[in-house]
């Protein structure tokens, strides 16, 4: 059997970490540890692990960078992603929040919680994890900060990726440097459509909605303005996207070679299941695939992955014993076929590859809106929600809200009482949705796990079961 790679970031090996990693290859995982970034990414770009953990140990402004890099290499985009928390780094969990990270485990956890929340969190399924009872009772509100992510924004509309789940013509509170940017603390975002195609972070779905009609009401029109010349300004375009499904890695990175990520959303088939599943959500304006992966075993896939693509889309094949010029497949697709990469791709994909482009079905605000590179600071949101933190234990939180949040998110919790617990907010790992609960009406109930180490709640609960008074960070 194939055991899945796991790669492990981090600037020293200590016991607790080759004690887990021993414990991984115990069940049939390969763990290989990294102390350096370039020497990891051109394993990947090889050997393609399914899972990277980063662990915090290294200097915050390194560690933050790592994550962002982790999320938009091409050959990494499939990869489970995975921050390993040893001294709660405020910084870097927020920056996993935002990119969309699987999940931030504590390592404080014991080594059988600690597996179980590994495997949670890169397999995804809810029956592997022991959900606890008997917890406290709290009863307070909570404020809940759900990441999201804009791909454009219009005269009067955005694109927002992320994990929560409001229903059309709900309005749900959205912040963070846009808002900011209008001088406005929030702002109601008027949701009108949800989608689950064209996706391009790591979010289950996208909304689509109405930004204006509150922000013309609250903001000056200086500073609207202003925001929008300064979208403008940075604005990458509608740009076309661009799918491999390859598996030889000397291949893909030639293929890279005439690619520029700037110019081209760039995604990449981490394995063969993948082919089908991540155009669905990704659908892409051109397909790379090896020949080899169209016939004999690799046919239905990829005729399944035919089934989801975009009608306008072209399919380039690599490695096909006659090279032919142009054509159409049984599906009505475009069809290229190239024995090898030639040096003039770059002119082939503007020229004749992506001529369908014109075709395909781009939305009137879309054309016209503005879309900030991933990297920069208009391009991250929240979306703010009151919860009830109706009780917990050291590392379980049962909550309810009045919006539905997504499976496997993770959030952001904050309250006077957990400052006061924890040092700071509260990150948690959704480990049961509404949907998995069944909720059809609010409050909507779910439970999340704990992201932050464990031992200040282990040790308040201590305190409250010896009768003292607890004491808060700045007693401590």
């Amino acid at each position: 059997m194939k055991r899945s790679s796991v790669y492990w970031l981090s600037p020293t090996i200590e016991e607790e970490q080759q004690r887990r990693a021993n414990i991984l290859n115990d069940i049939g995982y390969q763990v290989f540890f990294f102390d350096n970034i370039d020497a990891l990414i051109k394993e990947v770009c090889i050997k393609r692990a399914q899972i990277l953990i980063l662990g915090d140990e290294w200097t915050t402004e390194l560690a933050v960078r790592y994550v962002h890099t982790f999320a938009h290499v091409p050959d990494i985009n499939a990869a489970r992603l995975l921050i390993s928390n040893s001294h709660n780094d405020y910084a870097l969990m927020e920056a996993a929040l935002s990119e969309g990270f699987r999940d931030i485990i504590p390592a404080d956890l014991e080594d059988a919680e600690w597996l179980q929340r590994f495997e949670f969190a890169t397999s995804g399924v809810e029956s592997i994890l022991d959900l606890h009872d008997g917890l406290d009772r709290m009863d307070e509100t909570v404020t809940l900060q759900i990441p999201a992510r804009l791909v454009w924004v219009g005269a009067q509309q955005l694109w927002l990726e992320t994990r929560s789940c409001p229903k059309v013509a709900d309005t749900v509170q959205l912040t963070g440097a846009f808002v900011q940017a209008l001088g406005l603390d929030a702002i109601a975002l008027q949701v009108q459509q949800k989608v689950q195609t064209n996706l391009t972070y790591r979010f289950s779905e996208a909304l689509i909605g109405n930004w204006y009609s509150d922000t013309v009401a609250k903001a000056e029109p200086e500073r609207i303005l202003d925001t929008l010349e300064k979208l403008s300004n940075v604005d990458l375009g509608l740009r076309p996207r661009i799918f491999l499904a390859i598996q030889s890695p000397a291949l893909r990175t030639t293929l890279l070679k005439y690619i520029d990520k700037r110019k081209y959303e760039i995604h990449t088939a981490l394995q063969r299941s993948s082919l089908v599943y991540e155009p669905k959500y990704f659908a892409p304006d051109l397909v790379f695939i090896e020949d080899r992966l169209m016939t004999g075993d690799g046919r239905r896939s990829f005729h399944e992955l035919m089934r989801f693509l975009p009608e306008h889309s072209t399919i380039v094949s690599i490695g096909n014993k006659d090279e032919a010029s142009g054509g159409k497949n049984n599906a009505g697709k475009r069809i290229r076929s190239l024995k090898h990469v030639p040096t003039n791709l770059t002119d082939l994909i503007e020229r004749d590859y992506l001529v369908g482009l014109a075709l395909r079905k781009a939305s009137s605000p879309e054309r016209k809106a503005y879309f900030p590179p991933h990297e920069h600071p208009l391009s991250f949101a929240t979306i703010t929600v009151e919860a009830r933190l109706q009780s917990a234990d050291y590392l379980q939180f049962d909550m309810s809200s009045d919006m539905r949040i997504g499976p496997y998110s993770l959030i952001r919790a904050e309250s006077p009482r957990l400052e006061q617990i924890l040092g700071g907010p509260a990150f948690l790992k959704i480990v049961e949705s509404p949907e998995s609960a069944k909720a059809l009406h609010p409050p909507y109930s779910f439970k999340a796990h704990l992201c932050n180490l464990v031992a200040p709640l282990r040790a308040s609960k201590r305190i409250k079961d010896s009768g003292r008074p607890t004491l808060t960070k700045a007693q401590r």
